[in-house]
């Protein structure tokens, strides 16, 4: 019952085999599956980068020490202001 024979010893490797490849083709679909997210969560980020505000450089106010942006600022109202407004 137990011994070993050609028919058996050929179902046993059949088997491995099968399982050997269900494997490698679960592995293979979870790899696909990682990449299409990952496309996608880079392709989210390409979208998004180029909606963002422009940064404007900040200088100090002599007069009232406060930052105001270097171009287009408005006076802070005291005497002597650098800014018009």
């Amino acid at each position: 019952m137990f011994g070993f024979s050609l028919p058996k010893i050929l179902l046993l490797g059949a088997i491995i085999f099968v399982v050997w490849q269900s494997f490698k083709y679960l592995q293979r679909r979870q790899e696909v599956l990682d990449k299409r997210k990952h496309d996608k969560v880079r392709e989210a980020r390409r979208e998004t980068q180029g909606t963002a505000e422009t940064v404007e450089d900040m200088t100090r106010c002599s007069v009232c020490d406060s930052f105001v942006a270097a171009q287009g600022s408005t006076s802070c109202g005291r005497k002597g202001c650098p800014y018009p407004g």
